[in-house]
């Protein structure tokens, strides 16, 4: 179970690519989210129909899962594992985890086993799920809370000029990351924002002051179809006659994106939630030996507080606390 169509997707292609390995297994996702009534309902149908043949490997988001067990079209009297990923996403969102986790507990066997699994947890999270989960026990990776050691934070202070505004600080970060854009030159690059609108502001400057670079956007604002084509374009290895690609995005794509080309990201505008912070730079210098750049641009009085997770991070401290047991 995955909070985002983005990260089920994402695990979807890793179980596939380990079937293609070897380990042979039936796999498939099922999200929700369609925007049209037809749609929806003729997805629902190709879902019942997959389910209906049997498979090793479900993956999908909690509400798809919930609409197939109140369907009836699945059942989880003989699933093994329950694995939930970004188990503190789950717990964060308007449904709270109780409700998310107890149909799929009454639906599955005295066996069911619950692995819950993220990057991030903060001490609340950590608290609640120990209450759900009586005995529940932690192995906590050196990376919890911290970014990949092959990544470079760079920190570029957009504050001061002639001119204090909005619109001035806005136009001291844009061509703050055009200079980025062109000295890192990566063939993939991410550029976070935290709202549509600053999205589109990034979008239209990229594409009215430069050619050099394919750019796409990935927000809530754009439809389905049109998210996918440019996730699956911006995902797809690199030519030597293409240009490098940027992808313009809000922190949906901070979890289930995953690509080896993805040499910088840009924090446009600097993340609400210091867990946020570590998703984002992940997505870059991912894997065994993998390298990446991480632009950040800040105002004002984000600039300490950028310093301070930076100092953190350069340290190998963790962004923020490690969480602990009840009974440690």
């Amino acid at each position: 179970m995955a909070p985002t169509t983005e990260l089920a997707q994402q695990v979807g292609r890793v179980v596939r690519a380990l079937s293609g390995a070897g380990l042979r297994v039936r796999c498939a996702v099922m999200t929700g989210g369609q925007s049209e009534a037809d749609r929806r309902s003729k997805t629902m149908r190709t879902q019942c129909e997959l389910l209906d043949g049997g498979v090793d490997v479900l993956v999908a988001t909690p509400g798809r899962l919930l609409s197939h067990l109140e369907k009836g079209s699945l059942s989880l009297q003989h699933t093994a594992a329950l694995v939930m990923d970004e188990v503190d996403v789950l717990a964060g969102g308007e449904v709270s985890y109780a409700e998310h986790i107890a149909p799929l507990r009454a639906a599955a066997g005295p066996g069911l086993r619950c692995v819950l699994v993220s990057a991030t947890l903060p001490q609340h999270t950590f608290d609640e799920l120990q209450e759900l989960f009586m005995g529940l026990g932690a192995a906590f990776g050196p990376g919890l809370h911290r970014t990949a050691t092959g990544c470079v934070e760079e920190l570029v202070d957009c504050s001061g000029g002639d001119e204090i505004s909005l619109e001035s600080g806005t136009a001291r970060k844009l061509e703050a990351m055009m200079q980025a854009l062109d000295r890192v030159r990566s063939p993939r690059t991410l550029v976070f924002c935290n709202k549509i609108e600053t999205c589109r502001v990034v979008e239209n400057a990229l594409k009215r002051r430069s050619d050099s670079y394919q750019v796409m956007a990935y927000h809530e604002a754009i439809r389905e179809e049109a998210r996918a084509a440019s996730l699956q374009t911006w995902l797809s290895a690199p030519s030597p006659s293409q240009p490098p690609m940027v992808l313009v995005c809000t922190d949906r794509t901070s979890r289930g994106i995953d690509s080896m080309w993805c040499e910088h990201v840009v924090l446009f505008e600097f993340p609400r939630d210091p867990s946020e912070y570590v998703r984002r730079v992940g997505r870059t210098a991912r894997g065994a030996g993998g390298r990446g750049v991480v632009t950040v641009l800040v105002l004002g009085k984000q600039v300490a507080l950028a310093k301070d997770i930076l100092a953190r991070n350069k340290a190998g401290a963790p962004v923020h606390r490690v969480p602990r047991l009840f009974n440690e």
